[in-house]
């Protein structure tokens, strides 16, 4: 979970939650009001964890797997990364570049 580097608080589920789907460019923190960003490991995670969900479509597809349980697979993994995603959420008082 993501910890404020000004009060050292930890966020909640619920407010990490809220700050990853909000894609902003920094957020605020909920107990002293801070920007925090989010770190440069944050943004990777953030874009390569959701695509796993599409890397199991095509084997699946690939092995003639039916639809009837390709779709409810693929539902049930885009909810599990979704959920997870909080996890993986860590801020940074200052913005670091991504390179």
């Amino acid at each position: 979970m993501a910890t404020c580097q000004q009060c050292h608080t930890e966020w909640t589920w619920k407010e990490t939650f809220r700050a990853v789907i909000h894609f902003k460019h920094y957020n605020v923190c909920p107990y002293c009001g801070s920007k925090q960003y989010p770190t440069r490991r944050t943004r990777n995670n953030l874009a390569v964890i959701p695509s796993i969900v599409a890397v199991f479509w095509l084997p699946m597809l690939a092995f003639g797997f039916p639809l009837s349980i390709i779709v409810p697979f693929e539902l049930a993994m885009a909810v599990a990364s979704i959920g997870i995603l909080p996890f993986f959420y860590h801020v940074t008082d200052r913005n670091e570049p991504m390179w």
